[in-house]
């Protein structure tokens, strides 16, 4: 199995979080007494191509049109980063250098279908999945319950619907032409033909107690009901006879479909506009269903759309579009926080550049202007990658995982993965892209993605850029915090902009000015920072959350690519088979970024230093000389790169004495003595 791999990786959230005790005294109008204003004049230079979008609307994005594909410029053509895109990248490293909050989370209700996961099977294997029908009036959306949804066979919709679902979904046919697994495909098969019948329960298998399904078939005596088709997870595989009639190997995949009877009972009403209402959290988990378009539209138009959903003391808990529907978490992401980061309480980034929630607002402090090009201009040729990346539902890696190696656990007890399905899940921290040393030119586009790649055209290499950063009563503290954040070592760079995956977006920034200059030590206030968080932080320095973000801020060599992985490879990470007798497989998961470094193969130091020797050999090309003092009195190579240089055994020379590991290696003629 590959080792599991990403173009981003994580800096580990930190258990103490830093709320400086000055943030209920800033204001605008009182400054502090020891408050610092000035303006910083900035040089920001792309170390790779760079690219910012920046002045398109909806339908320049649909269009992808050229205001869509350049660079963010005026409307008198002249080209700028804008401030906010700057500021964002250098808040948040100042958010990781000074211990702040991940405050800036989303809180929305992710959910997960994963038929490979346990905990989401045993689920559905163990609650009574619901079926109904859900309308739409105005702001309230209204859902029937229509019972325990039963199941009729491929094979009698085939023989009352002269379709070919058998054929079609079988391993022999469908799936081998076409990648399309979707409910919508089937209506398609279906379209013109009659759906609502009447069905009549058929009496359960008295040899299989395990199969609690209810399924029917049609009865012009039974109950009025309507066919509904859900998507194809896999192709269905005939079951295996013996010679004599007896199962060798039993069918598989799917072959039935749904059918809602129409004995609705009790009916739900939601809030459309409730926010972290159910709806809302429905429509949020399918907002990118192609399924979930093709309904809605039914549902604006007053249809009724079918849906499968939960209960929980008689509530309507979730609802979804399949049986087996996307099971929204059990906790919003800001809920799998710890305390100290959902603590309403400023931290120093939040001081400094203000913020605005619901529970608090203050103005920030530090203003960026846009930074105009003054050098460069966009490369000729035009980029189309194409962006697709794991969901933050994908727990290989973007949660903490208990395993070793990168492995969940090598013996054959196993451990299983984490999920936002547990209480006590932890998120691995803030997402950052590491830097490149090079870039992508040409990119391989999946199948049938073609019309979701995302064309631009990036600043060239080399292109530069100036601003101005505005600060106003700034506490020595936080301008060191600043200036930190800013004004990084030699060797290492900030990100910025799209296609950071494939390597764009590396920036340089240097500040070529200070107002006043005077009273502005750039590197003793980035000291005073320093020594005040070390006061505040244990170790602080070699602190992990420090060394990712620096070991992300440099170019590294790998033993992991920057890349994403093939949607296979997606799947096969998270396989977990523990039974004896079989290949036991435990699962992967993302380690740190600085752990994925190679370590360098450290080369002996060779030292060099200055003394006399006595020539012992000088014939022709093969010339030796001895130390006369030191532990090392023993003939070496004497290297003479002086072709005017004629001496005879017994001649002093002074000589450079280069050794290596600790052991004299050769000697280097200098001058006779």
């Amino acid at each position: 199995m590959s080792t599991i791999k990403a173009p981003f990786n994580f800096v580990p959230l930190s258990e103490k979080v830093f709320f400086p005790d000055w943030a209920d005294q800033i204001s605008q109008d009182i400054p502090f007494s020891d408050g610092l204003s000035g303006t910083i004049e900035l040089k920001i230079t792309a170390e790779s191509p760079i690219f910012v979008r920046n002045g398109y609307n909806r339908e320049d994005k649909e269009a992808k049109n050229a205001d869509y594909k350049s660079f963010s410029k005026t409307p008198d053509g002249k080209y700028f980063i804008p401030g906010t895109s700057i500021k964002g990248a250098i808040r948040n490293v100042l958010e990781i250098m000074s211990f702040g909050k991940m405050g800036k989370v989303a809180d929305n209700r992710y959910s997960i279908r994963d038929l490979q996961l346990k905990e989401y099977m045993s689920y559905f294997q163990n609650t009574d999945i619901h079926c109904g029908w859900m309308t739409k009036n105005r702001d309230v959306v209204t859902i029937t319950d229509n019972g325990i949804p039963r199941r009729i066979s491929h094979s009698l919709i085939d023989e009352k619907l002269s379709t070919d679902f058998c054929q079609k979904f079988s391993d022999k046919d469908f799936l081998k032409k076409d990648s399309n697994r979707s409910s919508l495909c089937k209506y398609k098969l279906a379209h013109g033909k009659q759906l609502s019948y009447r069905f009549s329960d058929v009496p359960l298998n008295p040899k299989n107690v395990v199969d609690k399904r209810i399924k029917v078939k049609f009865d012009i005596n039974g109950t009025e009901g309507t066919i509904v088709f859900t998507g194809q997870p896999s192709f269905r595989k005939a079951a295996v006879k013996n010679a004599d009639g007896t199962i060798r190997q039993k069918a598989s995949g799917k072959f039935y479909e749904f059918v809602f009877l129409e004995e609705s009972g009790r009916e739900f009403t939601l809030n459309c506009e409730e926010e972290n209402g159910v709806y809302m959290d429905f429509c949020f988990v399918y907002k990118d269903s192609e399924e979930w378009k093709f309904w809605k539209r039914k549902l604006e138009n007053g249809e009724r759309i079918p849906v499968f959903f939960s209960l929980k003391d008689n509530t309507l808990v979730h609802f979804g579009l399949s049986y087996l529907y996307k099971l929204p978490y059990i906790k919003r992401i800001k809920d799998y926080l710890s305390d100290e980061h959902k603590k309403n309480q400023l931290d120093l980034s939040d001081c400094i550049f203000g913020t605005v929630d619901k529970k608090s607002s203050l103005k920030g402090r530090v203003q960026f202007s846009n930074a105009f090009c003054v050098k460069g201009k966009p490369c000729s040729e035009m980029m189309n990658p194409y962006m697709g990346s794991p969901q933050p539902t994908y727990y290989p890696i973007y949660l903490k995982q208990n395993g070793s190696d990168g492995i969940m656990q090598k013996d054959n007890k196993g451990i299983l993965f984490s999920t936002m399905l547990k209480e006590n899940a932890e998120l691995r921290g803030w997402k950052r892209y590491p830097i490149q040393e090079n870039w992508q030119e040409s990119f391989n586009i999946p199948e049938n993605q073609d019309n979701n790649t995302n064309p631009f055209y990036p600043m060239e290499k080399g292109a530069e850029f100036a601003c101005k950063l505005r600060f106003f009563n700034l506490k020595e503290i936080e301008l060191g915090a600043l200036l930190n954040s800013v004004s990084l070592n030699e060797g290492y760079y900030h990100s910025i902009g799209f296609a950071k995956p494939f390597g764009y977006g590396k920036i340089s920034i240097s500040i070529e000015n200070i107002h006043p200059s005077h009273n502005i030590d750039i590197q003793e206030y980035k000291q005073i920072f320093v020594a005040f968080m070390s006061e505040e932080v244990d170790n602080y320095q070699r602190s992990e959350q420090l060394k990712e973000l620096k070991c992300m801020m440099r170019p590294q060599n790998l033993t992991v690519p920057l890349e994403y992985m093939e949607l296979g490879e997606f799947v096969e990470h998270k396989k977990q088979h523990f039974k004896e007798g079989r290949n036991q497989t435990f699962g992967q998961y993302q380690q740190n970024y600085s752990v994925l470094i190679k370590k360098q193969v450290q080369q002996p130091i060779t030292k060099v230093a200055i003394s006399t020797a006595k020539v012992s050999v000088w014939q022709g090309q093969f010339k030796q000389a001895k130390l006369t003092e030191g532990k090392d009195l023993t003939n070496k190579t004497l290297i003479v790169n002086d072709k005017k240089a004629k001496l005879k055994i017994g001649d002093l020379i002074e000589v450079k004495v280069v050794k290596k590991g600790g052991n004299v290696e050769k000697l280097e003629y200098i001058r006779k003595k």
